[in-house]
């Protein structure tokens, strides 16, 4: 009786080992495709985000002053004209000051960094152009936005590095 018990205790305990192993590969492999699916849908609508810029009608010297006189916690000046949006590295997204036709200027995202196979800092970026609007719609600047594309450049095979998006325009 107890060596029939024995077994039967073995046997349940190897059957829910096999078991615990083949929940955790379909739970992953359902995981794999949610992200892809996700990816497919999402990643077009955070591009056409990012590529909203800010036209402002002042010089880029203006613009520049405007924009280091914001309260930022992420945005970190790489150079002058320059910043990064801090997701988990300093350029994960480049900001620049670009001058426009006629006296205006153009605060536009130029590069961005794929973490976890999404682009990230959207809502950085979101919160850093509605200050922008507001610091010049109180300074009676006029504001328009802009719009940008995206091009993928694929990491190099064999790295750990991550995918990015830059200004294809």
């Amino acid at each position: 009786m107890d060596s029939n018990l024995l077994a039967i205790i073995a046997i349940l305990i190897a059957v829910s080992i096999v078991g615990m192993l083949v929940f955790r590969r379909w739970m992953r492999r359902k995981l794999r495709t949610v992200a892809a699916e996700r990816k497919v849908t999402a990643v077009p609508g955070m591009l056409e985000e990012f590529g909203r810029s800010v036209v402002l009608g002042i010089d880029p010297a203006a613009t520049q002053a405007m924009i280091a006189a914001l309260p930022k916690r992420k945005a970190k000046e790489l150079s002058p004209g320059v910043w990064g949006l801090n997701y988990v590295s300093r350029d994960d997204v480049v900001i620049e000051v670009h001058p426009t036709a006629g006296t205006g200027s153009e605060v536009l995202v130029t590069s961005l960094r794929e973490h976890f196979g999404f682009p990230q800092g959207l809502h950085l970026w979101k919160a850093f152009t509605e200050q922008l609007q507001q610091s010049a719609a109180a300074s009676g600047v006029s504001v328009q936005r802009g719009s940008h594309a995206f091009q993928a450049v694929p990491a190099p095979a064999n790295t750990l590095d991550d995918a990015h998006w830059v200004l294809s325009n």
